[in-house]
């Protein structure tokens, strides 16, 4: 009798611990997030040549994030999407590119 309850309550944590934030975002919002992304690390960082995405994704909190590299990979980000498709915040890897003078008092760019 234990070892069934052992078993019931096991497969009720791994249900419980699957992927329950797995939402797939239809192309208009991963491209306007991509596009947001790519609008704001151009308009506000240095010597930036391009901005590849490679991963636009729910997050465990349920914000819509992208993922991405610049400049052929040489440094890394990540940026949480707002519903209004501006970005509310970017993790930067190492290596990133210096943000612009002019942008670091105020955002430059929309």
């Amino acid at each position: 009798m234990r070892f069934l309850l052992f078993i019931a309550i096991l497969l009720l944590l791994a249900a419980c611990n699957g992927n329950t934030h797995s939402e797939d975002y239809d192309n208009e919002t991963k491209e306007k997030a991509k596009a947001s992304v790519e609008e704001f690390i151009t308009s506000n960082y240095e010597e930036i040549d391009s901005v590849e995405m490679t991963r636009v994704y729910q997050s465990e909190m349920g914000g819509l994030n992208v993922d991405g590299t610049v400049n052929g990979g040489a440094a890394r980000f990540s940026a949480g999407i707002e519903s209004d498709f501006s970005v509310g915040s970017l993790g930067l890897g190492e290596g990133f590119p210096e943000m612009k003078e002019a942008c670091k008092e105020r955002i430059c760019g929309s």
